[in-house]
């Protein structure tokens, strides 16, 4: 999926419709262009011009479309807000108490309390995430986004069961959104739900087959028992995919099928890369005494 470039695209107001058709067609047109999915984007603001010409919201975001497409294009949003206009300076700046500072300015504003649920998911604060995407969407209900912003704000304290509630809601805005099908079968793995896990994740990389959607599919593979497909998936990823998780279920892959040799190298590097994970060690050591009394 295209990296989100929402800072570029949308405008803080937008006005009140008559028509649920053509408001419909807006909130998918703004999810496309969340998504950088400028074409699809298009057709949808298309669609409201033929029902209403003089549609000022569609016709406004048109114009955004075409400057964000731009790469010499400003950000829509800072040039019109001076707050947000700041805190990307100083967020170019790496001055983190000025950024938070300049967008807490106006904590009624719907793209400050966003932009600073963002920012704090971006810098691994999940609570402070939690709490600025909730103001956000108490201030714009309908705003996708958010909804997949505090979805892996949750993830990131193993609240699954309040992550899952917040991208199912995510998905009745955009039903395409692969990243959403690999958090929720991440999720749903986490909560122990293989079968929708599995079928998540078959949704996901049929529309995108990405590297990490990849591991999540040998994760749930493992969780299923099926220990030589999930070895083999993983043993191609190790090739481009160096990381502790990767190694890890490697190490698990191989201990389930009594290589312990192998599984004591695997978990060897994934400990190497990542020591935080107690319960990795304590199993190296499960291992490592049955290779010594084999």
């Amino acid at each position: 999926m295209k990296k989100l470039v929402i800072l570029c695209l949308l405008f803080p107001c937008i006005s009140v419709y008559s028509n649920e058709v053509t408001e419909d067609y807006f909130d998918i047109a703004s999810n496309y262009a969340a998504y950088g999915q400028y074409k699809e984007a298009g057709e949808y603001l298309n669609k409201i011009l033929e029902i209403e010409p003089s549609n000022y919201d569609a016709v406004e975001l048109k114009n955004i479309i075409l400057r964000a497409a731009n790469p010499n294009a400003k950000s829509y949003l800072s040039t019109n807000n001076k707050n947000i206009k700041d805190a990307f300076s100083y967020k170019k700046q790496g001055n983190k108490e000025k950024t938070i500072s300049a967008l807490s300015a106006n904590s009624d504003d719907f793209w400050s309390c966003y932009l600073l649920g963002d920012f704090y998911l971006s810098n691994n604060e999940y609570a402070n995430a939690i709490d600025y995407y909730k103001k956000a969407i108490s201030l714009k209900p309908n705003y996708a986004q958010s909804y997949l912003g505090l979805a892996q704000s949750y993830t990131g304290i193993k609240d699954y069961k309040n992550a899952l509630d917040n991208i199912n809601k995510y998905l009745t805005y955009d039903k395409n959104a692969d990243i959403a099908y690999a958090i929720r079968a991440e999720l749903n793995l986490q909560l122990g739900n293989i079968t929708q896990a599995e079928n998540d994740i078959n949704k996901a990389l049929a529309i995108e087959e990405n590297i990490s959607y990849l591991l999540i599919e040998a994760k749930i593979l493992y969780s299923k028992g099926d220990y030589e497909t999930a070895r083999e998936k993983l043993n191609i990823l190790s090739k481009n995919v160096q990381t502790s998780e990767v190694y890890k279920y490697l190490g698990l892959c191989d201990y389930a099928l009594s290589d312990y040799t192998n599984a004591l190298l695997n978990l060897d590097k994934a400990i190497i890369l990542s020591d935080e994970d107690n319960n990795l060690n304590t199993t190296y050591n499960e291992i490592k005494s049955k290779l010594e009394n084999k």
